[in-house]
């Protein structure tokens, strides 16, 4: 049993970087997330709004869960007012465009 208790020791030391590392850089973490969002939302003409949207709530969750606090709420990628992307096509043809 003492490797596995060696193991498991390591273990627990290394998630406890990795917490301590990623507290540290959080600001970045969840601002590269944004950004990455942003970044797809405009070369994909907001055609997979929704799913980046899940995506990058997803990747919020896990930056905080490895911090060690509770979710934030969803955020709006940057540059975005909240409402929803343009551009793309509906499935009957149809250009699909939102505000502007």
């Amino acid at each position: 049993m003492g490797t596995l208790n060696y193991l498991k020791k390591a273990a627990e030391d290394a998630a406890r970087k990795a917490g301590a590392f990623a507290a540290e850089h959080k600001d970045t973490a969840t601002g590269a997330v944004d950004k990455a969002a942003t970044f797809v939302n405009t070369r994909t003409d907001g055609k997979y709004a929704d799913t980046i949207a899940k995506a990058a709530g997803a990747a919020q969750t896990g930056v905080h869960k490895v911090v060690g606090e509770p979710a934030a709420a969803p955020s709006t990628p940057a540059g975005s007012d909240g409402t929803p992307m343009t551009g793309g096509v509906a499935s009957d043809g149809t250009p699909m465009t939102g505000p502007r």
